[in-house]
């Protein structure tokens, strides 16, 4: 009896085993649960309950029986992984030198490196590489995703999504969202100040109408019309009305402020300060649009001395009474932390006591640990256009929630030799999505204005 199909599938397609070399690394490391508390098992949505302690339960006994008192407060909040992917080949020809070598020595084929065919030598020697890489991309994306961000050009939004970015939302995007809001007090954020003080790009579009049609003003690349009605001052109106609020909603951080202060008028500001805009406006018609009051955006700089010391004991001092339950611990950009080591170093004293965190000691302020994050400094850097390039947040690792299905759903990752390209490849699909669960457990410093 004959095949009814007589040919060979190419690539011979194969899910290989990479738990050991993949997942444990990348999902699993301990550069990661020692700072935040990581769900590996969520799905989809799920629901966070949030239960406030009751408190003034015991009353004075004067008469019989009880009279009940007191009560939970339950709060919550969805959480809802979303789909992310990556992808990766390799062929063995740029892949040659020393850990090749290596491998022959050990009695590996020169065929079998050169194709790649070998599982062993992918999972031995390639997938801790990538799972290291893939850990680095994830955490900076669990800090800095941002389902709005947009790609840059010369430090100006370009008004197209960086899906770089936008895959899910970052603890660093919560957090600046809910401070901008008023969900996190003002009285949990410490400024912090720079040797260069900060300024908010701002102008005033004044139009003065004449026989129109249509007024346009085009915002970092995106053009917003609106078509003359009556006169100058309802027609800015309109476009405050129509406008607002999809303008505000874009770049988060790096976006603008619209208003209309006075009598056909808008302004444009920037919503942070350091950023920077472009803005021109167009009239179809005989009208004109005059920019007035143009003000320049101007960075951070270095801190000021001592800045580091200052604001960590603010922060301190701005704890809330239900954080002093939790182990808590400071996470501050590098740029911090040489602020304040110049400080230890003027006051020739030596650095506090160390702890252990994650197998490696750290240095501690007032007894609590420091967590240096040089990535944030390079990505606030290049995902936020430098804008509050000191940041410190002091918070406990259960209050910090990275959720995920990359360790249930391990079908989803797959690895396979395509051998007429003699090309191996990988690919992973995981969910992913972050949550701070307590707004009481945060204290924050420089993270907006």
């Amino acid at each position: 009896m004959s095949n009814i199909f007589s040919q060979s599938t190419s690539p011979a397609f194969k899910r290989q085993a990479v738990d050991e070399y993949f997942i444990q690394p990348m999902f699993m490391s301990e550069d990661i649960r020692g700072l935040i508390t990581v769900r590996t098992d969520i799905k989809g949505t799920e629901t966070l309950n949030r239960i406030s302690r009751p408190s003034m339960l015991t009353k004075p006994k004067d008469t019989p029986g009880f009279t009940p008192a007191g009560g939970f407060n339950l709060t919550y909040t969805d959480i809802t992984v979303k789909p992310m992917a990556m992808e990766f080949e390799q062929n063995a020809r740029s892949f040659w030198g020393s850990i090749v070598q290596q491998l022959l020595a050990s009695g590996y084929k020169e065929d079998d490196v050169e194709q790649m065919k070998s599982p062993d030598i992918w999972n031995k020697v390639m997938l801790p590489l990538i799972a290291q890489a893939g850990q680095d991309d994830l955490i900076r994306q669990m800090f800095f995703a941002n389902p709005v961000a947009e790609g840059f050009l010369s430090g100006i939004p370009t008004g197209v999504l960086d899906s770089n970015y936008t895959g899910y939302t970052g603890f660093m995007t919560w957090l600046q969202n809910d401070l901008l809001s008023g969900v996190i007090p003002a009285g949990q954020h410490v400024s912090i100040a720079s040797a260069t003080s900060q300024v908010k790009q701002e102008a005033v579009h004044t139009y003065t109408a004449g026989t129109d049609t249509v007024l346009t003003i085009t915002i970092n690349g995106t053009a917003y019309a609106q078509a003359y009605r009556t006169s100058a001052t309802v027609t800015c109106n309109d476009w405050i009305a129509a406008h607002k609020t999809v303008v505000e909603a874009r770049c988060g951080l790096n976006g603008v402020i619209v208003t209309n202060p006075s009598a056909a008028a808008i302004k444009i500001v920037s919503r942070v300060k350091g950023q920077s805009f472009t803005a021109t406006s167009a009239v179809t018609g005989t009208g004109t649009v005059a920019v007035t009051g143009v003000v320049a955006a101007v960075k951070a700089g270095s801190l000021a001395d001592n800045e580091t010391d200052s604001t960590l004991e603010d922060m301190l001092d701005a704890v809330t009474p239900e954080m002093h339950e939790y182990d808590l611990t400071f996470m501050i950009t590098s740029s911090m932390w040489r602020n304040l080591v110049h400080t230890i170093k003027d006051r020739q004293t030596v650095m506090g006591d160390a702890v252990l965190k994650n197998g490696l000691k750290v240095p501690t302020y007032e007894g609590f640990p420091i967590i240096v994050r040089p990535d944030w400094d390079k990505w606030i850097s290049i995902a936020q256009n430098g804008i509050k390039p000191h940041r410190a947040l002091l918070t406990t690792s259960k209050n910090l929630l990275f959720a995920t299905d990359g360790t249930g759903d391990s079908e989803m990752i797959e690895t396979w030799y395509n051998q007429e390209a003699q090309m191996r490849r990988y690919r992973v699909q995981y969910k992913a999505q972050t949550a701070y669960l307590h707004k009481e457990l945060v204290v924050l410093a420089g993270f907006v204005d």
